[in-house]
């Protein structure tokens, strides 16, 4: 397992030995692993661990959040694929999580209480809205991973019919701004840059279609992609 990207008390992005990548970050109620698609986008999440106290806020990373990142890190080490990966948490990882709260709970409770008050306590997060962006950036990812793979067989003038998106443009473009927000990671902010930059490639279906369709039914586009074909099955 390879450490990409890390910040103490914050994220890190890994790679297993069979080349998966994973995305670890602690949030401020809760440390969590989502596998990465086209190595960057964060998406799927495999595990998540919820703490009965805070252990950061959305900017400041406290010595609880570096001491819980350095636990998922140690109890992972030599994990080579997901299906290992997910097993290790689950177990492992998981229980020495909860012998860190038997032992540092109260101190934990008190810090957050100080750091950020009551009230924000209670304010800070809304977890029905934060689903909801996870599931919105989710399902778009998706979107991008399987077009990306489909681009040359039915959508060779890189455009695309709009209502392909999971969500319309104007929601997916809020969600992914105010993402931006929480992510310092340049590979992960240019994921998601990119997943802004890539809508404007989303038009209406007729106007999609129709550019498409030209592109496909021409000689030229096919006589290019015959040679492509050859070319590789020559490798």
């Amino acid at each position: 397992m390879e450490k990409i990207t890390y910040v103490a008390g914050q994220y890190s992005q890994l790679k297993l030995d069979d080349g998966s990548r994973v995305f670890l970050e602690t949030l401020p109620e809760k440390v969590r692993i989502k596998k990465l698609i086209l190595g960057i986008i964060p998406t799927k999440t495999i595990w998540e661990f919820a703490f009965p106290f805070y252990i950061r806020t959305a900017i400041e990373a406290w010595e609880s959040s570096k001491n819980i990142l350095e636990i998922v890190l140690e109890t992972i080490q030599g994990v080579e694929n997901l299906i290992e990966l997910k097993n290790r948490l689950e177990n492992e990882t998981s229980e020495a999580l909860r012998n860190y709260i038997k032992e540092h709970g109260e101190e934990a409770r008190d810090i957050s209480a100080d750091k950020v008050g009551m009230l924000a306590l209670k304010q800070m997060m809304n977890p029905k809205s934060l689903q909801k962006t996870e599931k919105i950036v989710h399902e778009y990812g998706k979107v991008l991973e399987r077009l990306g793979q489909e681009t040359m067989q039915k959508y060779p003038a890189l455009v695309f019919p709009k209502s392909l998106l999971p969500y319309s443009k104007e929601v997916i473009k809020r969600v992914l701004e105010e993402s931006l927000r929480y992510y310092e990671d340049e590979k992960i902010r240019g994921s998601i840059k990119f997943g802004l930059g890539s809508l404007v490639a989303f038009i209406d279906d007729g106007e999609a279609n129709k550019r498409n369709n030209e592109l496909l039914n021409s000689k030229g586009f096919q006589e290019a992609v015959k040679k492509r074909l050859s070319k590789n099955d020559k490798l």
